[in-house]
């Protein structure tokens, strides 16, 4: 119970700052934005007029906040490689549930991405936006990738879970499901989920658009059982929430079901997209670094 709790709260704090971080990248966009373009207002300016800073604006990436940006954004691509270290490495197996650490690579990739935005002040040439484009692709690639991560059943640890793992789990759904309530009402609500697995010849966009079909499908479905367990006034609310819970985790068993070899397909085309262009968003990156330094240019 503890550690069910402790792990409630890591992922509250994670979700805040989150948050927070996508807001203070939105403001930091919507700044570089103002001071870019030269309009009389803006946060840094304000500060300026309170006596808070003495803060000069600048139009060059090596220069002022663009500097700094460029700082925080490489920081951000070198931090988000622990993810790496936390699936590969056994001795961090108990630093946290890894669909948290995976949430938060993505979250360090698309701040991470931003920050490198405006540290380019939006100028896009060169041979170091081969880093730029590449870390683009690699962060709206992130949210894919953990689409299909997530599709793939697993445990706490974040070990995957065999098919055997699935059926028992499914069958104590079950168990629990008729203790709560029987009959025709309730079985009626999986009589839309299909037990049939998608044609394995189908190619991997084919299979992406069957995935998110069926999950959009399942969405619908859903809401309709939601609507109808609120409107049933013969039920206690605490079993409602219970029982739609159940249902919802059934449905997702079952998906889990049917795109379980789709699922892994598509991850491994994934990995071949994903990884070459992180590779080369590293290496223009940090040979950026070294001829800045080196050649101050």
């Amino acid at each position: 119970m503890a550690q069910k709790k402790q792990g409630g709260l890591l992922e509250l704090t994670i979700n805040f700052l989150t948050i927070a971080g996508l807001a203070g990248s939105a403001v930091i966009l919507v700044e570089s934005w103002l001071q870019l373009t030269g309009k009389p207002y803006g946060i840094v300016k304000w500060l300026n007029e309170a006596g808070m800073t003495t803060y000069k604006v600048a139009k060059e990436p090596n220069k002022g906040i663009w500097h700094l940006t460029g700082w925080l954004g490489s920081a951000c691509f070198v931090i988000m490689m622990l993810y790496s270290f936390r699936k590969r490495f056994k001795f961090m197996v108990d630093a946290g549930p890894i669909r948290l650490w995976l949430d938060v690579h993505i979250f360090l990739g698309i701040v991470g991405t931003v920050l490198i935005t405006v540290h380019s002040t939006y100028k896009f040439g060169g041979i170091v936006s081969l880093s730029y484009w590449s870390a683009v692709l690699v962060a709206l690639s992130g949210i894919l990738g953990r689409y299909l991560y997530v599709k793939i059943p697993r445990s706490v640890t974040g070990n995957e879970l065999m098919m055997g793992d699935l059926d028992e789990s499914m069958e104590t759904i079950n168990a629990q499901i008729n203790k709560y309530e029987s009959g025709p009402r309730v079985s009626s609500h999986f009589d839309g989920i299909s037990t049939e697995p998608p044609d394995e010849e189908s190619g991997a966009l084919a299979s992406l658009f069957a995935m998110a079909k069926a999950d959009l499908e399942n969405m619908g479905a859903l809401w309709r059982v939601r609507a109808e367990l609120k409107g049933d006034v013969s039920m206690p609310a605490h079993v409602k929430h219970r029982l739609y819970w159940l249902i919802k985790e059934k449905r997702r068993l079952v998906r889990s079901r049917m795109f379980l070899d789709v699922s892994h397909k598509l991850l491994h085309h994934w990995h071949v997209f994903h990884k070459p262009f992180a590779v080369i968003m590293f290496i223009v990156m940090f040979l950026h670094i070294g001829v800045f330094y080196l050649f101050k240019v």
